[in-house]
């Protein structure tokens, strides 16, 4: 395995070059997933900007194609999409408190599948609470409801 970090390492520190980026390529195993941080200053790469993260997810997704591997991973720009997770997830946790105190449900905004998916994950194991998720395409959202 650590042949093949050292290959998607490689890879990703290639297209920083040609993007005349200068950077770390941060590559920590997680359960059954990789975490890739390109970590630096860019100019080149907008900082929170999902659009090219998911290009150059899409790119990466290809290139481990190649290598016939399809090692599931989270790509993150310094650090911003694990930002965003802690965020939810503490953000999740306070409404479910508040959904108990208030003995009602709490809608949440719309957002997009992978944050739903932290979300229920978050409250999974939450004995008191449940989530799910309700409407149609960009209105689709998460409710926190107390049990029963």
């Amino acid at each position: 395995m650590t042949e093949r970090l050292e290959e998607i390492r490689g890879f990703l520190r290639g297209i920083l070059d040609i993007l005349g980026e200068r950077g770390e390529v941060e590559i920590v195993p997680e359960e059954g997933r990789l975490y890739i941080n390109l970590r630096g200053d860019f100019a080149a790469i907008p900082g929170g900007d999902p659009t090219f993260r998911e290009a150059l997810s899409q790119v990466l997704r290809l290139y481990l194609r190649r290598l016939r591997t399809r090692t599931p991973f989270l790509l993150d720009v310094n650090g911003e999409v694990r930002a965003r997770e802690r965020a939810l997830i503490a953000r999740a946790k306070e409404l479910a408190e508040r959904a108990l105190r208030e003995g009602r449900r709490i809608e949440l905004e719309p957002m997009p599948a992978a944050e739903r998916r932290m979300i229920h994950l978050a409250l999974a194991d939450h004995p008191r609470v449940r989530t799910y998720s309700v409407g149609q395409g960009g209105n689709r959202h998460v409710v926190i409801e107390p049990r029963g």
